[in-house]
Formats: structure tokens, C-alpha cells, sequence
């Protein structure tokens, strides 16, 4: 009986090439979108998991109207003390340079003389393997990380810096001897799926011996930390939330009115657990870019579209050819065929079709990997005994095809009287073509919904970098300044570039906009308890100049700096919040961090247009500035033309100055677009599925046109001999399919809008969608649908009717 059926299987499969072809290529490019973005889902839920009992980690994170990641250094091992469902607890953060960015340091393995530049040096408790399983190759993790000389370097480092030897117990040298430290520890890799890396782990108590007598770093007086807890099995990580703010109240040196109004303003410390940390935070002074829930959504969504389209095409084409089957199944039933044997066998050929469109499937996925994996910038591999959940993934989504394929057609056709199905089923099938109809708008509007995704998601894109951000960023040339040594000879420096052709403008910077930002506090001096948290930026003089920084009122630094000591800059949200009546000339008191100081008073100079120092995800928040030296990078405008040779002679006048640490650059315009590069890959990733989406539809539209067509040859032919013209003609037949299609339109913008509306909540910037936006996506579904069937549809009409009514 089985091989039977399989014979009957084939034989309809090559009776039907063609609209075999079409259910086999659509349903197997449907499941390969399934199983790539499938991947991809993994990958990123992933995050942080290879943790033991990852649930159990959590980070402290300071919630208020600008959250942020770092908390107090002695929270970490407080908690440990005072709270007994605390098992235990790391604080780490990165070496930071001046404005808090990532210091660079140059490292040399001082037997072989070999040097290279370093960023990711992570300065941590010595607790930290106890709350992370990182994997800890050489070493042993209850020693390391307790003197001020040992290291523990990541293996990729071992083999840098020692080669083939054991690194163990041997020294490297970091800022040419400002620092030895001797190696005590290998850890494996990072891996990538983590939601921060380094390279190289040095404790705490180095981190403390490098710092002067008084600094406050340490101290419940600086939330400048990254802490992490572990949890003991079962605890509530809400009910030790809850507990947290009156904790704290006893150790942070605030008064208990401002504790009061924090607490009434809702600002609390919250418990982000680990494996939450990549998808579900995006607040300030992350230790990476993170990405967005909200993008695993829309793929997943795309994935299921996609499906349910490939689906409705299989089912469609599968019950339209059953009709053609009725004689067939009278005859079944005449001999004496069951109707749960004819289930059977109609589920199975449509099992059969699932099936070889499975092996097709996985054929694609293996050739589209490296495309997908260039675009979303991931390196991920299709193993099906690593990753069993994708082998369920890919045979599962089979089954439903073939199950949805082949339920309605094996259900209706066993279910027809012998009779009547050998007199011919046009009789008796009054509702499949409703049925039909109905697959085909929800098809369509899907790809409607997709295409004004596409359109919205572009234009967004296009929108955040094109807007006017305040300042030039477009030629402006940032070179890292890695050797702190050299602010004494910033001016020399800064002349001889100024010497160079294609160079503008130079100037210095503690902090680039689209980086991180250091926040503190600043007031009015006659009002000092209105506190407004504003990032700040040290800066040389001509900083504004070089950006294009417009001043609403007031200067610029004098070129002095020794007349600068004391005045400062702000913009103009500062200035809104500080609630200035005087404006420019007013006393502000400054809040800083240095080593413990007192804060700064000084005389507000200027005050200058709000620009955006951050990504349009986020609002213009208040920033001060002040020409206290520390800065990181030189800010080099030049003119138009090829900006490579300027950065060859901007190198050049480096060397003169520099010659222990590499000379590296970046175009500030391009840090900028990096802001959304997680934006960016979701709309490449999800205007390529949504082609793939309409192509597939449209690939089903033809079948069924095919179909429909070859159905209406006869009338075709009756209607040219009755003297019908080729418009009258294609008028007939476009018809049914051109009114779906419109149908389709309708239902699906309501949906658009909401959808796309609630995506670019996201942005504090965004477009507004347009009805434009609608007029373009259902042009475009309408020429990609006449397109489809519109040379089937001219050559139907041009058909010969004596051939067709002589058959």
C-alpha cells in the first residue's frame, strides 16, 4: 500500500512539473529563511548562557531618568556581608584615560622585545572567577588577582606576546616600565556570545596602588563601578531589589532629603540578570553596544510571515490541482477505498513535497550562510549535532507545511460522494475557491505590511544619517592621543599639523561625540541644592571652532589657558535646567571627579546650541565644558580632498612627537554610523526576507494564475471567437486577481502603520511615517504582481481559439 502511494506520489509530482516546481522552490526558500534567522535568533538569546546557573548572576544597574550601568565600588562585597541569599560578588571596570574612555596602554614581553598596543585591560575583585565561569586554563582562580604584579592574559594574548612558551610566571612590561606585572593566569578566550571582553584582567589592588592618597574611586562616593552579584539557588532577586534603596541609604553621602526625592522620583537600584543584559539594556556607560528584544521580535516575525507564506502558496496550488483529482477519488471510493486511506495518501504527498523541499532547504541555508553572516557581521556555522534546536527547527516548520498543505485538500476530497465525483467536482466545490481567495489577500497583505516595513526602516535610516547632529562631522580626522606625556607638548604639536595643507582646524578633546560621557553634577553657586546631572567634556580652545559649534551667547575660551582655570561652557539644555535668569556671567559650582577634590567653582563664559553628543535614540542631555587638560584625541578638521594623504602627513608630525606608541585614526563621521550598525544590519537582514517573502508570493500568484488560466482556456477561446479584443481580454482575466490584490492593499495598511509607528518609538528622533510610504509599497506590489502573470496572462489571450476548442 505505502509503495503504492509513493508511486502515485511521483507520478502526480511529474504530471505537474511546474507547479510542483513552484510548491518545492517556495517552500524550500521559505524553510531556509526559517532556519538562517532561526540561527541568527539563537545566537543572539544566547548571550552570556555558557555561565553556570547563568539565572542566578545579576549586574546592578542605577535606574533614573538617565540610567546607568555603574554603581559603587563596596556595594558588591556589602551585599555579600549583609545579605545571606548573596553567595558572592565582583566589582570590575575597565582603566580608564581622561573623560573616562578606555585608556590605551603599550605592553612588551621584555625578554623578546616584542610591543603592542592594548585597550581591553579590565581592573576586577579577586572574586571574579567566582561569580563568572570564564574558563580558567592555567591557574589557579582562588590565587590570582591578589597582588599588584599578577596578571591573568586571555590565551589569544599568551600566544601574541610568548608564542609556544609558557607564560606562567614571566613578566610583561605595560607603559615602558610605568608598570611590571608577572603572569599568573591563562583564561580560554572570550567567548563571542559574551556581553562584554578584555584581554587582560589585573587586580584591584594595582588598580588601587596606581591611584594618589584621597581619591574617592573606591569609595560609596563614586558610582564608577561594574557590579555583579550571584544569587544562591532559588533566591528572589525582587525581594533583595526591594531592599536595596534602604541598604544603600547608610553608606551614599547624600543628604536625606535628596535620598527622599530620589526615592520619590522612583530612582531605585535594579537587578539585571546576565543573559537579559544584550537584549534588554541600552543605558549609559555600557561595557559593548548592546542590541534590541525588539529586533529578535521583528525577525521572528519575518521568519513566521515568511512560512505562512510558503504555507498558503503550498496549500492553494495543493487544493486547486486536487480538484483535478475528483474522478480519480470517485473511482478510489467506487473500489472500495476508506476515507482515512485517502487521507492518508493525500497527507503523505504532501509530506513527501515538504520533505524534498526540506533537503532543498538545507542546501540553501549552507550557500546563503556566508552572505548572511557578512551582513549581520556574525560568524555562525550549521551544525546539526552541536545545535540540535535547529535540527527541530528546520523538521518541525516541515511537518506544519506539510500538515497545513495537505490537511484541507486530504480532508475535502475524502469527504466528496463517488457519484458526484466522477460527474466532475465543479459542482461540489463552491467554497474552495472563497478559501482560495482568502490565502491569497492574507498573502499579499503580509507582503504589503513587509514592503512598507522596508520603506520605513530605510527612510528612518536615512533620516539619522542625514540630520543635522549640530556639529561638522563630515572630514574630521580623530586621532587617538595614547601617551599622556604629550600634553606638554600639545600646542607644538597642533602647529605643525596646522601646517599641513588640507589641514583646517586642530584641536583636543577628553570625549568624542558618540562615545561614552562622564556625568556629575552641576548648580547654580546662590542656589546650590538644584543639582542637574550634565556630561562634560575637557577641551582645547578651538574644539568648537573645529566642529562647527555655533554659541548662542557669550565666548569661547581664551587661548590662554591659564586665564580658562575657572569659567565654563555649557549648552543650552544645561542652561534650560539650571533654570539661568542671569545667563552668561552667572557662578556655577561643578561637581568633578579628580582624585577626590572639592568641587569647582567658576563663571559661565558661553553658552552653545544643543548638539547631538550622543545617538538619536537618546534626547540632547545637559554638557559642561571646561579647558582642564586631559585630553584624548586630537580633533582634526580638513579640507576638501583626498583625506588619506592628509592622514599620511597627520602621521608624519606624529612620529615627530610619538615614538613608543602606534599612530591610529578614525573618520569621526564613520564612528558616528556605527551608532547603528545593530539599526542597519536588522534592515538589510529584513529587507532581504521581505523580498524573499514577495518573491514567494509571487511565485505562488503565478501557479495558481497558471492554473486558473489553463482552466479558463475554453472561455478564453469562446469569448475571441465572439469577437472579445486583447484589452477585453486581459481586462477578464486580471480581474479576480487584480481585485485581491487590492483587497490585500486595504487590510494590510492599518497594520503597517501600527507597526512601524510602535518601531520608531525606538528613535527619540524619527520620522513621521507618510502616506507617500503606502502609495510606493502598493505600487510596487502591484508591478511586481503584473510582472509575475502579466506575460502568462498576453500569451493566454493570443492563444489560437480553434486549438482550444477543438481539444
Amino acid at each position: 500500500m505505502l509503495k503504492n502511494y509513493l508511486k502515485i506520489a511521483f507520478r502526480n509530482i511529474l504530471k505537474s512539473r511546474v507547479h510542483a516546481t513552484i510548491n518545492i522552490t517556495g517552500l524550500a526558500v521559505g524553510l531556509a529563511s526559517v532556519l538562517l534567522i532561526g540561527l541568527f535568533i539563537i545566537d543572539e538569546l544566547s548571550y552570556d548562557q555558557f555561565h553556570e546557573d547563568a539565572d542566578d548572576i545579576y549586574r546592578i544597574a542605577w535606574w533614573s531618568d538617565d540610567p546607568q550601568t555603574r554603581t559603587p565600588h563596596p556595594m558588591a562585597q556589602g551585599l555579600v556581608a549583609e545579605f545571606p541569599q548573596v553567595e558572592s560578588a565582583v566589582s570590575l571596570s575597565p582603566l580608564w584615560g581622561p573623560g573616562l574612555t578606555k585608556q590605551r596602554f603599550s605592553i612588551r614581553n621584555i625578554e623578546k622585545d616584542i610591543t603592542f598596543d592594548e585597550t581591553e585591560l579590565l581592573a576586577v575583585d579577586s572574586t571574579f572567577f567566582e561569580v563568572f565561569s570564564f574558563n580558567l586554563i592555567k591557574g589557579n582562580k582562588d590565587k590570582v588577582l591578589r597582588s599588584v604584579e599578577g596578571v591573568v592574559i586571555s590565551e589569544s594574548m599568551a600566544k601574541k606576546y610568548f608564542g609556544d612558551e609558557d607564560p606562567i610566571g614571566k613578566e610583561l612590561s605595560i607603559n615602558f616600565d610605568d608598570l611590571r606585572v608577572t603572569v599568573e593566569g591563562i583564561f580560554q578566550d572570550i567567548p563571542v556570545n559574551s556581553h562584554f571582553h578584555f584581554d587582560i584582567l589585573i587586580s584591584y589592588v594595582a588598580n588601587k596602588a596606581m591611584r594618589e592618597p584621597g581619591d574617592k574611586f573606591f569609595t560609596w562616593a563614586d558610582f564608577g563601578h561594574f557590579n555583579y552579584i550571584r544569587l544562591k539557588a532559588g533566591s528572589d532577586p525582587q525581594l533583595l531589589q526591594n531592599q536595596l534603596m534602604s541598604w544603600a541609604e547608610k553608606f551614599v553621602d547624600v543628604s536625606p532629603e535628596e535620598w527622599k526625592n530620589a526615592k520619590e522620583a522612583g530612582d531605585h537600584f535594579e537587578l539585571q540578570r546576565i543573559t537579559d543584559i544584550h537584549l534588554k539594556s541600552n543605558i549609559r556607560w555600557e561595557l559593548e553596544p548592546n542590541s534590541n528584544i525588539e529586533y529578535i521580535y521583528i525577525m521572528l516575525a519575518a521568519a513566521i510571515l515568511i512560512l505562512v507564506i510558503a504555507c498558503i502558496n503550498f496549500m492553494n496550488l495543493a487544493t486547486s490541482l486536487s480538484v483535478m483529482r475528483s474522478k480519480e477519488i470517485g473511482i478510489r471510493k467506487s473500489l472500495g477505498a476508506f476515507k482515512n486511506q485517502l487521507t492518508f495518501q493525500f497527507l503523505g504527498e504532501s509530506f513527501l513535497i515538504a520533505t524534498l523541499a526540506m533537503i532543498f532547504a538545507g542546501l540553501i541555508a549552507e550557500v546563503g550562510l556566508p552572505i548572511f553572516n557578512s551582513i549581520t557581521g556574525k560568524t555562525l556555522v550549521i551544525s546539526y549535532i552541536s545545535q540540535p534546536i535547529l535540527l527541530v527547527i528546520l523538521v518541525g516548520s516541515t511537518l506544519i507545511s506539510g500538515l497545513i498543505a495537505g490537511l484541507y485538500p486530504s480532508l475535502f476530497l475524502s469527504n466528496l460522494n463517488a457519484a458526484v465525483s466522477l460527474k466532475g467536482v465543479e459542482k461540489i466545490n463552491p467554497k474552495g475557491s472563497l478559501l482560495r481567495k482568502s490565502l491569497m489577500v492574507f498573502q499579499f497583505a503580509i507582503s504589503m505590511i513587509l514592503i512598507v516595513g522596508s520603506i520605513v526602516i530605510y527612510n528612518q535610516l536615512q533620516f539619522v544619517n542625514s540630520k543635522d547632529l549640530g556639529f561638522d562631522s563630515e572630514k574630521v580626522v580623530v586621532v587617538p592621543l595614547k601617551n599622556y606625556a604629550l600634553y606638554s607638548k600639545f600646542q607644538e604639536m597642533k602647529a605643525e599639523m596646522l601646517r599641513i595643507p588640507n589641514v583646517e582646524s586642530v584641536s583636543g578633546s577628553s570625549n568624542i561625540p558618540g562615545q561614552q560621557f562622564n556625568q556629575n553634577a552641576v548648580s547654580l553657586a546662590n542656589d546650590p541644592n538644584m543639582l542637574v546631572n550634565a556630561s562634560e567634556v575637557l577641551v582645547e580652545h578651538d574644539f568648537f571652532k573645529t566642529l562647527g559649534i555655533e554659541f548662542l551667547e557669550g565666548q569661547n575660551f581664551n587661548k590662554d589657558y591659564n586665564k580658562d582655570t575657572s569659567v565654563f561652557i555649557i549648552n543650552e539644555t544645561a542652561a534650560k535646567q539650571l533654570n539661568l535668569t542671569n545667563g552668561v556671567g552667572s557662578e556655577l559650582i561643578w561637581h568633578w571627579d579628580n582624585n577626590g577634590a572639592q568641587p569647582l567653582r567658576g563663571t559661565l563664559i558661553g553658552i552653545v546650541k544643543d548638539f547631538h553628543f550622543n545617538s538619536l535614540h537618546q534626547p540632547v542631555r545637559p554638557l559642561i565644558f571646561n579647558r582642564f587638560p586631559g585630553y584624548n584625541s586630537f580633533i582634526i578638521k580638513t579640507k576638501v580632498g583626498d583625506i588619506r594623504e592628509t592622514v599620511a602627513s597627520i602621521e608624519e608630525v606624529w612620529k615627530q612627537f610619538e615614538d613608543r606608541f602606534g599612530f591610529e585614526y578614525t573618520v569621526l563621521s564613520q564612528d558616528l554610523s556605527q551608532l547603528y550598525s545593530s539599526e542597519n544590519k536588522t534592515a538589510t537582514v529584513f529587507s532581504g526576507f521581505s523580498a524573499i517573502a514577495i518573491f514567494i508570493a509571487c511565485f505562488g500568484l503565478f501557479g495558481m494564475a497558471s492554473l486558473s488560466y489553463s482552466q479558463r482556456k475554453k472561455e478564453v477561446g469562446i469569448r475571441k471567437i465572439l469577437g472579445a479584443s486583447t484589452s477585453a481580454l486581459l481586462k477578464v482575466l486580471l480581474h479576480d486577481f487584480s481585485r485581491l490584490i487590492f483587497i490585500a492593499i486595504l487590510v494590510a495598511i492599518p497594520t503597517a502603520w501600527w507597526v512601524m509607528t510602535s518601531w520608531l518609538e525606538n528613535f527619540r528622533y524619527h520620522i513621521n511615517i507618510n502616506w507617500f510610504d503606502f502609495v510606493i509599497a502598493a505600487a510596487s506590489l502591484i508591478l511586481v504582481a503584473l510582472i509575475t502573470i502579466g506575460h502568462l496572462t498576453f500569451r493566454t489571450t493570443k492563444g489560437n481559439p480553434v486549438d482550444v476548442l477543438k481539444d
